[in-house]
Formats: C-alpha cells, structure tokens, sequence
C-alpha cells in the first residue's frame, strides 16, 4: 500500500508537476512558475513520500495536500487568456477539476485518517484522461472532434472508480467515450506510442470489467494503464529533458521495457486466476525491471545526446 501511494503521489505527482508548473505555464505564460514556488511543490511532494513510508501517513497526507494546494493555486495561470490571447481550452479545465477531485480525496483521507488505495488511483487516472485530450493529437496524427466525449468520460471514470467495486458500468462507459475520442483505432502516427496506448486502453477495459478482483483491478490500472500510457506518450518525459538540458530531445524507444513489464503483468493476472507454477514469482521483479528499464534506457539515450 505504501508503494502505490508513492507511486501515485510520489512519481506521477513529480509528471503532473511538470507538466502544470512547467511545461503548461510556459506554453500560457511566456515562463515557468517561480522556482521558489517549484521548490515548495517538489518539498512538500517527497516530504508526503518519505513521511508516508518512514514517520506517519497523516503527515504524508498533510505533505501531499500541501502540494495539491499549490497546484491549484496556480490553476489562475491557466485558466485566464493566455499571453497570446488564447482562452482556455477542454484540456485546462479537466486538468483544473482532477486536482481538485484529487486534493479532496486527500483531505477526505486525512479526515478519515487513513488511506483507501483505491480511490487515490482517481489522480492519475483522471489526469491521464486530461492530458490525453490535448496530447493524443501528438500521438495519433488525429485531432480530437468531440470533447465533450473526453469530459463525460472524465465524469463518469472519476465517479465510477469512486464508488469501487459498484462503478463498472461508469467505467465500461467512460472506457467507451475515451476510445473513441482518443481516434486511437484510426490512427496516423508512429507504431510504438500508438501500441503503447491501445494496451494501455485495454488494460483500463480489464479493469473496469474485472473489479471483483481487487489485485488485478488495482494493477491493471496502476501499473497497466498508468504505465503503458508514460511510455507511449512520451511527451511530458522529453518535456523533463528539454527543461533540464534547454535543448529538443528525439528519443529512439526500445520494446524492451514494453515486454517486460506487460509480460510480468500477464503472469500476475494468470497467478490471480488460479494458474500456480514457478515461473509466476518472477511477475513482480519482471515489472519493476521493466519500469526502470524504460527510465534507465531513456536517461542513457539523453546524455549521449548531451555528451
């Protein structure tokens, strides 16, 4: 439990900050949030992560609310004209409102005074589906025509995974709208984002069909969506590098983390539908290494461009 709101709040916090207090500020700014701001937000988010996992849950809860707090302060920046005349678009206001959901699933866990794993999925569940409203284009060569499609999704994927395990139907609809509008069975980019997202899709699907397991609900959307979608999309990851090294990064990606992790994933459902042999104990490790492969392999590719 400990490692998931890590994972959530810790590593998907870190891309979600980026992407707000950096990359979305620039793009509606002219420049990125104050350091001293950036500073506070990434404090506050490895103080909740450690505290979490080493002192106390209700100060980690109070660390990551901190950090929310912060995100939704500067929510002014983006959802007013932009430098260039701009007003906001679908993808500000979703990127808004799963803050906003997200910070009172926090406070209502800090109220409550303790965690429900589950329902901290909310967050980058609800935010993939922002960012995707925006992002996707970039990935499928097709723009999205019907937004409102996305925005119901959202509404009813937020709901739907609030009231586990009695929101499969929101789900099984939401994964439906976010489908078709994502154009993803019409796309026009490149094959490896594009097979990415189709299993990243697919395994939303699993879930939203199969919540009376809880194991495999949980990691097809924490490890199978989540991760299958950072991997395809890998927009926000050359947004990291082309702030930290001032330069457009092209990354060539390997399938190598993509087998990995989906194959380790695979054996975990089998063992959680009754399969018990061996090889299965190697399902967890296969993850893991799969995830820091893709980090690992994308960092070396990024400093020799840099050497």
């Amino acid at each position: 439990m400990n490692q998931r709101f890590i994972m959530i709040y810790g590593f998907f916090g870190a891309l979600i900050g980026n992407e707000v207090l950096v990359a979305l500020s620039v793009e509606w700014s002219g420049k990125t949030t104050d350091n001293r701001l950036i500073a506070v937000y990434l404090s506050s988010a490895i103080l909740g992560s450690i505290s979490f996992l080493f002192l106390s849950q209700q100060l980690g809860l109070i660390s990551i609310l901190l950090s929310m707090g912060i995100l939704l302060y500067h929510s002014k920046e983006y959802l007013g004209v932009s430098k260039i005349g701009l007003s906001p678009t679908t993808y500000n206001w979703l990127l808004f409102y799963s803050i906003m959901i997200s910070s009172a699933i926090v406070a209502f866990q800090l109220g409550l005074g303790c965690t429900i794993p589950y329902i901290n999925l909310i967050f980058p569940a609800s935010m993939i589906l922002a960012v995707m409203d925006r992002d996707i284009a970039l990935v499928t060569g097709v723009k999205i025509a019907r937004h409102w499609e996305n925005v119901l999704a959202f509404i009813l994927l937020a709901i739907g995974m609030g009231i586990y395990p009695n929101g499969s139907i929101l789900m099984i609809l939401a994964w439906i709208l976010s489908f078709h509008a994502s154009g993803l069975y019409r796309f026009k980019g490149r094959r490896y984002p594009i097979l990415h997202l189709g299993i990243a899709w697919i395994y939303l699907l699993i879930a939203s069909i199969l919540v009376f397991s809880y194991d495999i609900y949980i990691h097809a959307i924490a490890v199978g969506f989540l991760f299958n979608t950072v991997f395809g999309v890998d927009v926000v990851m050359m947004d990291l590098f082309v702030n930290a090294f001032n330069r457009r990064i092209h990354v060539k990606p390997s399938y190598i983390p993509f087998i990995l992790l989906n194959v380790g994933l695979t054996m975990r459902f089998l063992y959680n539908f009754g399969l018990s042999i061996p090889i299965l104990l190697l399902a967890s490790p296969l993850q893991g290494i799969g995830i820091l492969s893709f980090f690992v392999l994308t960092l070396k590719q990024v400093v020799r461009l840099n050497e």
